[in-house]
């Protein structure tokens, strides 16, 4: 049955209420793989969702497709976590608020608001000043300005799907009865039907370094090793029936993932057999990419 994405985000408590999902849909703070939706779209395994919470954007990743409300423990099995950390306590206590209730400010508030700000851009100012002129008698920091940012549109050409099709993924990963049922410019899924597993996905990232990718699935995964091919460095992470390779070029990297299960799950595939299928996707992409 198709998950609604309003339906999902309160299932896995991202909102308190199935109103307020529907709500931040048709607010415009709810996209899922980076376009805007309506509440009544449907989401699928592998894709990214975000959703702004007033300051701060959460965004995760669909691993279970659920549209009644669990528990948080029951919820987190259903999504990978790839927000930002949210602000400091100390930046969050530092900004001015109204009580709930206190209706617009007056004349007075606004304009000791308008002084609030005037200060705090000249204490910042002032601060920025006092780093640079520290920094300038020792050349440490013109060691710190020197040293390059990472810089997306390094990598490769990737044609669509990473130049897979479905026919490459069936061979070469052995899982048959793949058809295409996500392709668009950044992501391709390969599922059996309807079923949400066994899955094969490609996703290219671009202007995200792989640091954030790799730390979440340290968290996520039994066992997150470092992984090389044609001399760019990625990282290899299994959990069970599933195998993700991640391969980065400065700022851009792609993320090919296997999860050679069924839904019951069942599966004629160790991990090691696994990850060796998703070793040869990851070989075809990169070796095939112009």
């Amino acid at each position: 049955m198709a998950t609604r994405i309003d339906s999902w985000i309160w299932a896995i408590r991202l909102t308190k209420t199935r109103s307020a999902a529907g709500a931040a849909c048709r607010g415009g703070h709810v996209r899922l793989n980076g376009a805007p939706v309506k509440a009544s779209t449907t989401v699928s395994i592998g894709d990214r969702v975000t959703v702004r919470q007033g300051a701060r954007e959460r965004i995760v990743e669909v691993t279970g497709l659920i549209n009644k409300r669990v528990s948080a423990p029951v919820a987190v099995q259903n999504y990978i976590d790839h927000s930002p950390p949210p602000p400091p306590r100390e930046v969050v206590a530092s900004i001015p608020r109204r009580d709930r209730g206190a209706g617009r400010p007056t004349k007075r508030e606004r304009r000791e608001l308008d002084r609030f700000r005037r200060a705090t851009m000249v204490v910042l100012a002032l601060a920025a000043l006092g780093l640079s002129a520290c920094g300038g008698g020792d050349g440490t920091s013109d060691a710190v300005d020197s040293t390059p940012e990472p810089k997306t549109g390094t990598g490769p050409d990737f044609d669509r799907c990473g130049g897979l099709t479905a026919d490459d993924v069936i061979r070469i990963t052995g899982l048959g009865g793949l058809s295409e049922v996500v392709n668009n410019p950044s992501a391709c899924e390969w599922r059996r039907g309807a079923a949400s597993a066994p899955s094969v996905s490609f996703n290219w990232y671009r202007g995200s370094p792989i640091g954030r990718e790799r730390g979440t699935e340290q968290l996520s995964r039994d066992s997150t090793q470092d992984y090389e091919i044609d001399g760019q460095p990625g990282f290899i992470a299994h959990h069970g029936s599933i195998c993700e390779i991640g391969v980065a070029w400065e700022a851009d990297f792609i993320e090919i993932s296997v999860q050679s299960a069924s839904l019951d799950g069942t599966t004629t595939k160790t991990t090691d057999e696994t990850c060796t299928a998703t070793k040869r996707l990851t070989e075809t992409v990169v070796k095939g990419a112009s």
